[in-house]
């Protein structure tokens, strides 16, 4: 009995560490698994992205992607190297609070209209916007008080226009559609950088400046608009100018030429071309990547798959198996396993009929006639109460009490 004990603790030991290594490998795989399922995810969302960019699937392949994206960043450095219009303001001071010269904030796609933008301008386009005028303060000493300053924490925000605040003829004749193209000059910038602190800025240098094609035009739309309410600055792609007393005419409301500016021009935005480039090179380098793991997670998978294959692990399924085959032989001639069976309580029935409780003896009667008498109860064996019960009688005493006494 003690040599079959050793060995039973022996087996059991083995058998342990056995499906313990299977576990483990197991466990491994179906990681591997999810790993799998979430990159097939991002990987085919990636690619309805390139859909949406018109990017067909049969470009997609592994050599195939690095050629497209090659071919794209070449295309957008052809776009960089075209020449096109440029701030030449020195950029002048840096830092975290300088946000940087007027000329530099904003960018105007069109050339007529950058050019009277800048020349409407002119006087504030070398001035350093800062966010403090704690480093206005010192910039200001550090240049002997030559350098133009602004600091955006002593502008009066409640006076700034509403950007989304519709044009002035709209509030007294919606149903009028002047000529001209009327729109607002602050809607013409692009802002590369701080958005928000650069509407602060041109919120308050251009307030509702207007722009029309043409002065004709903009002697027209005037005319409406000072018959109901005041009219703000109006300027032309031509380059007049109509002040907001209505005064126009003369070299001072003259644009002059480009190239009279000295390089204090707004810059020209970069195309769109070059946009949608951009974003196909992000998408296409994303899409390599979510490609890359999902081609790796695969590899994994299958390489824990064959390795569940080998020799050595088929041989270790075996010994485990007899392992198993050697414990019960030894547990039939301990006994062990036919004493668990006999001891072992029956699960099924214990949480399916809960056990039933003893009544009470005051009860007894009561109860017995109602068992003996329900044709519908679902168990007829008499217990050991309803037999004792059963072999008494009713007697009357002599104060007029009914008693059971035994028979």
């Amino acid at each position: 009995m003690a040599t079959l004990s050793k060995q039973r603790d022996v087996l059991q030991n083995e058998i342990r560490l056995y499906k313990s290594t299977f576990e483990m490998q197991q466990q491994l795989v179906n990681e591997i698994r999810l790993t799998l399922q979430e990159a097939s995810k991002k990987e085919q969302q990636a690619r309805a992205e390139l859909r949406k960019q018109n990017i067909a699937d049969r470009q997609l392949t592994g050599p195939s992607i690095q050629k497209l994206i090659d071919g794209r960043i070449r295309e957008r450095d052809q776009l960089l190297q075209v020449p096109r219009r440029r701030c030449g303001l020195a950029p002048g001071f840096t830092g975290p609070e300088v946000l940087g010269k007027i000329g530099h904030l904003a960018m105007v796609e069109d050339d007529d209209i950058a050019r009277v933008l800048s020349w409407h301008m002119s006087a504030d386009m070398d001035c350093i916007v800062t966010h403090t005028s704690k480093k206005a303060k010192e910039i200001y000493r550090d240049t002997g008080g030559r350098q133009q300053v602004l600091p955006l924490d002593s502008i009066y925000r409640r006076s700034l226009p509403d950007w989304s605040k519709p044009l002035p003829h709209t509030r007294h004749r919606p149903s009028w559609k002047p000529q001209g193209n009327p729109r607002y000059a602050r809607d013409m910038l692009i802002f590369p950088n701080d958005e928000d602190s650069c509407r602060i800025v041109f919120g308050m240098l251009l307030g509702d400046t207007l722009i029309l094609d043409s002065l004709d035009h903009a002697n027209t739309y005037r005319q409406e608009i000072v018959r109901n309410s005041h009219c703000p600055t109006i300027l032309t792609v031509e380059g007049d100018r109509i002040r907001s007393n209505g005064k126009f005419g003369g070299t001072m409301n003259k644009a002059l030429p480009i190239e009279k500016l000295r390089g204090a021009v707004f810059s020209q935005a970069l195309p769109m071309a070059y946009h949608a480039l951009c974003t196909q090179i992000d998408a296409l380098n994303n899409y390599r990547d979510c490609s890359d793991e999902y081609q790796k997670c695969k590899q994994d998978l299958q390489e824990q798959l064959d390795l569940q294959k080998l020799p050595e692990m088929t041989a270790k399924y075996k010994e485990c198996e007899q392992a198993e085959n050697r414990l019960k032989s030894i547990e039939q001639k301990l006994g062990v396993g036919l004493q668990q069976t006999r001891g072992a309580p029956n699960i099924k029935q214990q949480f399916t009929s809960p056990p039933a409780k003893r009544p009470r003896l005051s009860d007894t009667s009561s109860a017995s006639l109602n068992v003996s008498n329900d044709s519908n109860s679902a168990d007829d064996t008499p217990t050991r109460t309803s037999k004792r019960i059963a072999s008494m009688t009713t007697v009357v005493t002599d104060d007029g009490r009914k008693r059971l006494r035994k028979t």
